[in-house]
């Protein structure tokens, strides 16, 4: 056993994150912080090759983010495999500056160091001892990015508590019929149409907006249809489906003016999101999981935002009323104008 340790540094690793899972009191933040640490510190004294601590690190941050973490109901409702590669991919690249960590280590890799002295002609200069040095001030940045937490997203766990009640089996969905109506034919008339689908990158959605718009010749050109699609969704909330709306709206914790990042969040979480949660009422046979569609707008109504005469309402219910059978129809539409 001694022997199998002391051979294979990667279980020594292994059980160092472990150890480092374990501390409850910690965030997930600052656990992925010392995995950075544990790494760049056997890159940066030569005890593993860079290609083997970057293996390790990704190894163990994709066992962590997706299997092991704290967030119980993202394990629960998060079953397939490519929206837990999704899922790891994202968060690693915007909310972890994997892309910094990785110029750091390059930084510190013989290798790289060996090419730079030879490409410039820099033997008679201590390149190594320079570029390491660089290299843990790269390192320091990385974990100050990583710490500020400028885009970061809400847990399975806080949104199920908080946002998606009362829960789909215990909605009232009937009293809301006359205003979902109002709601979609003003934000997202395929709304109901896309069965499937829930952003304006789904095949649904494009069909359905090429069709509509779509008073060309059957062989118009790859520029003229994207233009057709662009001239369909403009009417669109920043060329938002109400699902891009709804999940920036309420799964965002920091980040909402990070315009790109944010429509890269918006278009692959409510995939992974609301996919994920209708197969698992639909499996698990939850009342109303055929309405899941009207649950969302159910959702969405009672967190959104709104304006009305320049008074900001967190939420449209604040100014509708908690109660649906104390709505008017004037209102609402007025509500969902903004």
């Amino acid at each position: 056993m001694n022997g199998l340790f002391s051979d294979n540094i990667f279980f020594l690793f292994l059980f160092a994150c472990i150890t480092i899972m374990n501390y409850s009191k910690m965030t997930e933040n600052q656990k992925i912080t010392l995995f950075y640490l544990l790494t760049f510190g056997l890159a940066f004294l030569k005890v593993i090759s860079i290609s083997n601590s970057i293996l390790y690190l990704i190894i163990v941050t994709f066992f962590y983010l997706e299997f092991l973490t704290d967030d119980s109901i993202k394990i629960k409702f998060v079953k397939k495999l490519r929206y837990k590669f999704l899922d790891f991919l994202f968060l690693m690249l915007v909310q972890y500056k994997f892309f910094l960590f990785f110029l750091t280590l390059t930084l510190t890799s013989t290798r790289f160091q060996d090419c730079f002295t030879k490409l410039f002609s820099l033997e008679n200069i201590n390149v190594p001892s320079i570029l390491d040095a660089f290299s843990i001030g790269v390192f320091f940045i990385t974990i100050f990015e990583i710490s500020k937490e400028k885009f970061k997203m809400k847990t399975f766990n806080n949104l199920l508590s908080e946002v998606f009640v009362p829960p789909i089996n215990e909605s009232r969905l009937d009293i809301y019929d006359e205003y979902f109506k109002i709601l979609v034919n003003i934000e997202d008339k395929t709304f109901y149409i896309r069965k499937n689908s829930y952003n304006i990158l789904s095949k649904d959605f494009v069909s359905i907006k090429l069709k509509q718009y779509a008073n060309q010749n059957s062989d118009e050109n790859t520029k003229a249809k994207f233009k057709t699609y662009a001239r369909a969704t403009k009417h669109l909330r920043g060329y938002s489906s109400l699902e891009m709306q709804l999940i920036r709206t309420v799964a965002l914790e920091e980040g909402y003016y990070k315009i790109y990042i944010r429509k890269v969040f918006e278009i692959l979480y409510t995939n992974i999101l609301f996919r994920s949660m209708k197969e698992y009422y639909e499996k698990n046979n939850y009342v109303n999981h055929n309405r899941f569609k009207e649950y969302l707008l159910s959702v969405y109504v009672n967190n959104v935002r709104t304006k009305i005469n320049g008074v900001v309402f967190t939420k449209m219910t604040n100014y509708l009323g908690e109660n649906p059978n104390d709505w008017n129809k004037e209102k609402f539409y007025l509500a969902c104008l903004v």
